[in-house]
């Protein structure tokens, strides 16, 4: 390509076919062109994985070609790059003849291989992670767990957000669902944890191993005791909304690395290193943060759907709230739906039934929704016929016949944690064309 063809040339010739995309350098150029805008307006690297997708771009092969997952990642470590380039943007934007200097210079992040340091081929590969955007579960995306446009600390850890996000969901549901005892909830979610973490730390020794300490000293600072006297602190808007951990990192809210150090002086006995501390160490923005969330959703800091250890928490406690519920088959009146794992469960029963029981069955569940006032009536015949869909298939090894407790609650725990979208606790792209499960919050 000649040096003096500019940005809307180079666009035109590719976009018109007059020059082949041949190479992940060449999809990477013509994403930094879209980031132009991208990075500013509507949805960052939601809107321009759709711009790629809808010329048959993709920087993944074979079966990741198209893996949502995968192009976005590239997307956000060239916005990554770009921020870096410029200083978290308070210098000048590269322009398009910057992009060889900045490929270059930023190699580590934005080679056809990166990825592998930051996602294992089975979590890329799911269904899931394929159909939605997910996290990295090896290592932190670059700057994800410090303040944007803040100075940064060098990393304590380069996976400080993986068990920080899990904690911060656990303390979440503990507010949102207070039915579970809250030795029973802190129980799954150390159970839920710890089946999880060794799965991936054998494959990837760099993955720290699980650590109950570790985990501890999280779930502490997210919920200090069962009073819910620090929860309180958080807002509705936070309890109910999709999960907008990594937005509360990137305005400040939570200094990770201080908080990690801190836990690394407690568990050597030792003090914390010289720079760090508890969180006055970073300024929390708030809102109105002058726009740094949503530079943080556009850059790619927050997921459509969650990690493992999260989805399979969250997945537990929907089972562990539906396992005193009817032995033979469930009556409505034993729901209460202001409860979403309750309403899925109805939704699987539904499946079982025949097509006339199943309608009556249907007609009822949606009135009763509507009545909780957690959807609408405008949207609780799709939300209901929507999750029936996807968990049809699964139930037709039942025959027709509800099964028994245990083996209907490890049908809905496999549900969720390949569905995740019915959990419904984080924001998707408007553009994905994926139905969202969400509910409004309970009065």
């Amino acid at each position: 390509m000649s040096a003096t063809v500019s940005a809307e040339e180079f666009l035109a010739n590719v976009e018109g076919g007059i020059v082949p995309v041949t190479c992940h350098e060449d999809v990477l150029r013509i994403a930094f062109i879209y980031l132009d805008e991208g990075l500013w307006t509507g949805n960052g690297v939601f809107d321009v994985v759709e711009k790629l997708h809808a010329h048959s771009w993709s920087f993944g092969e074979g079966e990741l070609r198209f893996n949502r997952t995968l192009d976005i990642f590239y997307l956000v470590q060239l916005a990554a790059a770009i921020y870096r380039y410029s200083s978290q943007l308070e210098g000048d934007f590269p322009s398009f003849s910057d992009f060889p200097t900045l490929y270059t210079a930023h190699h580590a992040l934005l080679h056809s291989s990166a990825w592998r340091s930051y996602y294992s081929t089975p979590f890329l590969t799911q269904r899931t992670t394929a159909r939605f955007y997910r996290l990295p579960d090896l290592q932190d995306l670059p700057d994800s767990s410090s303040p944007l446009c803040q100075p940064r600390h060098s990393p304590v850890s380069a996976h400080a957000l993986k068990l920080s996000r899990w904690a911060y969901t656990v303390g979440c549901t503990r507010r949102r669902q207070p039915f579970l005892p809250f030795v029973t909830l802190t129980t799954v979610a150390l159970s839920s944890l710890e089946a999880t973490i060794p799965r991936l730390q054998t494959a990837y020794p760099s993955v720290p191993p699980y650590s109950e300490s570790h985990a501890r000293f999280w779930l502490d600072y997210f919920i200090p005791d069962p009073s819910l006297s620090y929860l309180a602190k958080v807002t509705s808007r936070e309890i109910w909304g999709p999960d907008s951990f990594g937005i509360l990192v990137a305005q400040g809210k939570y200094d990770i690395h201080g908080l990690e150090a801190e836990y690394l002086a407690e568990a050597s006995g030792g003090e914390v290193a010289e720079g760090y501390g508890e969180s006055e160490q970073v300024t929390w923005c708030g809102l109105p943060d002058g726009g740094i969330g949503e530079q943080a959703w556009w850059r790619g800091c927050e997921e459509e759907a969650g990690s493992e250890e999260v989805v399979e928490f969250l997945a537990a406690v929907a089972v562990e709230e539906t396992v005193r519920l009817g032995l033979e088959g469930i009556e409505m009146d034993e729901l209460d739906l202001s409860i979403r794992s309750h309403i899925l469960l109805a939704v699987m029963q539904a499946a079982v039934k025949n097509r006339q029981e199943r309608e009556l069955f249907l007609g009822e569940l949606e009135r009763r929704m509507v009545q909780k006032g957690r959807i609408g009536k405008e949207k609780a015949g799709r939300w209901v016929r929507e999750a029936l869909g996807i968990m049809e298939p699964y139930v037709r090894v039942w025959q027709g016949v509800w099964p028994g407790v245990e083996e209907r609650g490890e049908m809905l725990r496999r549900i969720l944690v390949e569905n995740t979208q019915l959990l419904a606790r984080w924001r998707v792209s408007p553009l994905s064309k994926q139905f969202t499960f969400e509910l409004g919050p309970r009065d």
